[in-house]
């Protein structure tokens, strides 16, 4: 388990110093959900979400429940 948590320490650290590294994993989101990934998409844009601006404040500039974009970037739907 340590190493997934690393990872995605890893992963929220680089997002949040490296704007093309964001931009990247965006536009990697956007191929697999038109290759038919649409699990995958999900889980990088969960990441982006995490290390930006995260559930909360998306929310709040949304007006939509948290809740629904926890659901919505699940890895199951």
């Amino acid at each position: 388990m340590t190493l997934t948590r690393d990872f995605t320490e890893t992963v929220n650290a680089r997002i949040q110093q490296d704007s093309t590294f964001a931009i990247a994993l965006l536009n990697e989101a956007i191929s697999l959900f038109l290759n038919g990934e649409p699990e995958t998409a999900r889980l990088i844009l969960r990441e982006l979400v995490n290390a930006t601006v995260g559930f909360e404040e998306l929310a709040n500039q949304t007006s939509k429940p948290s809740k629904s974009f926890h659901r919505m970037l699940s890895a199951f739907m």
